[in-house]
């Protein structure tokens, strides 16, 4: 039983080692071969994969400055038309004071006009109740209780009339 377990592990053996060689010789390269291929493959994919995150950092980066640029344009452009805003409601004002100013001066013009014109015809009406009254007092006898009456009713008449 000895010599059989002894030829069955030398026959064993012997397959073993064909079978190593035939593994070598046909399988062992071609597997060989493919793991390398394979492990090729993966490294380039890794490249390739941080290729692209560099690129997208670099990409991020680049859309984060072009941003940053665009908020800072959109914020002269909206300063600057605050500052244009003001700039027209200052002219705008000056404009309005500048017509109120106008239209006050006018209105003082045309107030001292029609002034000038009541003192003319208060003036006039004046010489001419005076002279009524001259001319009544002229025509009635000349008598100080009488020329008094008679001054003091041109002057209630005066009074009266607006």
């Amino acid at each position: 039983m000895l010599q059989l377990d002894l030829q069955q592990i030398i026959s064993q053996a012997v397959s073993f080692l064909v079978l190593l060689w035939l593994l070598r010789r046909f399988a062992w390269r071609p597997l060989l071969t493919m793991l390398d291929q394979r492990r090729a493959r993966i490294e380039e994919e890794l490249r390739q994969a941080a290729q692209r995150r560099e690129e997208l950092t670099r990409l991020q980066a680049d859309y984060g400055e072009r941003l940053a640029k665009i908020e800072d344009e959109a914020r002269a452009k909206i300063q600057h038309a605050v500052l244009e805003g003001k700039r027209i409601a200052m002219e705008i004002q000056e404009q309005a004071r500048a017509q109120g100013a106008a239209v006050l001066h006018k209105s003082k013009e045309a107030i001292e006009l029609e002034l000038a014109k009541a003192k003319v015809t208060l003036r006039d009406q004046l010489a001419a109740m005076t002279t009524e009254a001259l001319e009544r007092i002229l025509r009635e006898k000349l008598d100080a209780e009488r020329d008094k009456r008679l001054v003091e009713q041109v002057l209630e008449e005066l009074e009266r009339q607006p």
